[in-house]
């Protein structure tokens, strides 16, 4: 499925399916999470890991690079798809990240740490640099941080001499950053519009799509900062939903594409596949 906003085509790459424990959210009901899930709480669940390519004419951009070589034989698959629609990694021109973790952003690099995007300017929102890049590893605040730091400096070092740190507002023609805080302290919704038509690429403000968007509250153990994980989510949610501007995520159901609308004093999710 592609998109066009304006002169910007828009298409979803599969990087493969992604396992995940159910039992990862944090200070929420587990009977809860069963009841929406429709699973047991020891239950592994399948998440899509969905990239997306932008055709903006002369140039090519990539949101999020996938998983890489290194976590599991089912992913890592962006690349072998961005060849079968035509499009050699060797011809992007800009990659953005819409945050420095793994599932986003190891694959940046090959199995060897090459560059899978030689030629590739590398877009990075300046609070999620700083996060991740700019710190010695041993002042991560867990275990998970520190070794996520580790990942990012590794995967996004063949990339240095071509990397931008940018703020909120246009990175692009027609492509603008928007921090949403919480899951990472720099994680950044792409903004792609033209005239009253657009769609926010959101990263990772839902996970599991049946429990965090009734339920926007629920917080999972990946989110570095929980309680503002759960402002972004729901000030996003109001915000897609009053605009009905369509949505697109790394984690709902590929192709990934959707919108947020009111139930009551709540939300659901309208799938746009």
């Amino acid at each position: 499925m592609m998109l066009k906003i304006g002169d910007i085509e828009i298409t979803p790459i599969s990087d493969g399916p992604f396992p995940a424990l159910l039992d990862s959210f944090v200070e929420f009901e587990r009977a809860e999470v069963e009841r929406l899930s429709g699973r047991r709480i020891d239950e592994t669940v399948i998440l899509p890991v969905n990239s997306y390519l932008l055709n903006l004419g002369p140039k090519w951009a990539l949101v999020d690079t996938g998983c890489g070589p290194t976590m599991g034989p089912q992913l890592g698959q962006v690349p072998k798809n961005l060849r079968a629609l035509g499009v050699a990694p060797e011809a992007i021109d800009y990659v953005l990240l819409t945050h420095i973790h793994p599932d986003h952003a190891l694959g940046l690099t090959d199995a060897t740490g090459r560059a899978v995007f030689p030629n590739a300017e590398l877009i990075v929102h300046e609070e999620e640099a700083a996060f991740w890049l700019d710190r010695n590893q041993a002042t991560g605040a867990t275990e998970r941080i520190r070794r996520n730091i580790g990942k990012a400096k590794a995967t996004t070092a063949p990339y240095r001499d071509r990397m931008r740190r940018v703020r909120d507002g246009e990175a692009l023609p027609g492509v603008s950053a928007s921090l949403l805080p919480g899951h990472t302290p720099g994680h950044t919704g792409w903004h792609i519009h033209s005239g009253p038509e657009g769609v926010l690429i959101w990263g990772d403000v839902v996970h599991l799509a049946a429990v965090q968007i009734p339920r926007p509250e629920a917080a999972l153990v990946f989110d570095v900062d929980p309680q503002a994980a759960r402002q972004t989510r729901r000030s996003t949610f109001d915000r897609v939903a009053a605009d009905r501007l369509r949505i697109a995520g790394a984690h709902l159901d590929f192709p990934g594409f959707g919108y947020i609308v009111r139930r009551g004093t709540g939300y659901r999710y309208e799938s746009n596949a």
